[in-house]
């Protein structure tokens, strides 16, 4: 192996240790705990701290299943999390995703007001 192919294969090396994706999970309730199914949860790149953000280029968009859980795949780097779901208030936070190191997270949505008018 000559010096060239051995900087390439290092290069490489160091590029996929440093963008291993962890894995964001979580469940959405209502304020009673009740799972809220169908629960749009988007994620956003912070891009405002590129030096330490490897993100992703384009949003991710994922439901919720009946038990209100979602997961998807990140690479480490900043994020916003937001999460909408009808009749609820919408909810969003930054998280911030490090190595390969697992996130989960409990998100508790109120009933809008609006949506709780038009009930009475």
């Amino acid at each position: 192996m000559n010096l060239n192919s051995l900087r390439i294969s290092l290069i490489l090396l160091i590029a996929a240790v440093s963008t291993h994706a962890a894995t964001l999970s979580g469940t959405i309730r209502d304020s009673e705990g009740a799972a809220i199914a169908n629960a749009h949860v988007i994620i956003h790149w912070d891009s405002t701290s590129r030096n330490h953000n490897v993100g992703i280029s384009e949003d991710k968009v994922i439901s919720t299943d009946v038990n209100g859980e979602f997961s998807l795949e990140l690479p480490p780097g900043l994020y916003d999390i937001f999460v909408a779901a009808t009749a609820f208030s919408p909810h969003c936070e930054k998280i911030r995703m490090k190595g390969s190191e697992p996130r989960t997270y409990e998100i508790r949505l109120k009933v809008s007001e609006v949506a709780s008018e038009g009930l009475d």
